[in-house]
């Protein structure tokens, strides 16, 4: 399978429609080619009206050389992805999915096994994470608001494992919690709580980490493998902003592969990494 990014080689004067590419492998059936179009200094004016035989003579290169899907430079304007949202929000899905492993990325954090958790968020979310660490950490703790049901998945846990899984409408469960998980669909009554954790937020529906000792907001993000990195170079990596690159590739190779975003995230060695979100953290406030 080839899939592409296209980026941009300026050009002072005027020269034909080039396509230069070459193929990076990231996986036995996966090559990356990067393809290089050559553009002069007038054809910047005219991106955002691009004319239909511009891109039908480069549809046909890319045809002919088998390369497809494409993630165009944001230089070309949407030329081949008009809406890059739709990779950060794969990532984000991704997360939600894996979420313990995000844990683990955290420096600092230790042993989870002896870590009391809390969690909030919407009900699936809730019978998810109850699955999964339920056998990972010493106590987990469920806030939900008055008059919400339990989560099945609370009793079967139990029954199965024998530990206790705490169901509570009690607030002050925050004042002894170090980590908070919140999913998506957190009531909003709880919002406000954020300033009496001393410890870690994760915060899936922002794909923050928020670190209250320190007072920092970490950015989640999804990483190539080392190695995978060093072939693309960091100038590519660069290209686009942080989940774009990396979601476009997850979400063409599950669709491509039939599999799953986690089961591709694995097959590639993919990690999740945090990065000091600086504007945010400038301005943070927990009281």
């Amino acid at each position: 399978m080839n899939i592409g990014v296209l980026l941009p080689v300026r050009k002072k004067w005027w020269k034909p429609v080039t396509l230069k590419t070459y193929p990076i492998e990231i996986d036995d059936s996966l090559n990356l080619v990067v393809c290089l179009l050559t553009v002069n200094e007038n054809e910047v004016l005219r991106l955002p009206g691009i004319n239909k035989r511009f891109k039908a003579k480069l549809d046909r290169i890319l045809e002919d050389q088998k390369i497809w899907p494409i993630l165009g430079h944001p230089f070309f304007n949407g030329l081949y992805q008009a809406d890059t949202s739709v990779y950060g929000k794969a990532v984000k899905a991704l997360a939600l999915q894996l979420f313990h492993e995000i844990l683990n990325a955290i420096k600092g954090l230790g042993t989870l096994i002896n870590k009391e958790i809390l969690v909030t968020g919407s009900s699936e979310y809730l019978e998810h994470a109850i699955e999964i660490l339920i056998t990972k950490v010493k106590t987990i703790n469920i806030l939900i608001p008055k008059g919400v049901n339990e989560p099945v998945e609370a009793e079967r846990a139990f029954l199965e494992t024998g530990i206790p899984v705490h169901i509570t409408t009690d607030c002050d469960v925050v004042n002894r919690t170090g980590i908070w998980i919140k999913f998506p669909g957190d009531n909003f009554c709880f919002d406000a709580l954020s300033r009496n954790i001393k410890g870690i937020i994760l915060d899936l529906d922002s794909m923050k980490i928020i670190d209250t000792k320190t007072r920092k907001i970490f950015n989640i993000c999804v990483e190539f493998s080392d190695k995978v990195k060093r072939m693309l170079g960091q100038q590519l990596l660069n290209t686009w902003e942080k989940n774009v690159l990396e979601g476009f590739i997850l979400t063409v190779c599950a669709k491509t592969w039939n599999m799953s975003e986690s089961e591709v995230f694995k097959r590639l060695g993919m990690r999740f990494s945090l990065f000091l979100d600086i504007a945010k953290t400038v301005n943070y406030n927990v009281s």
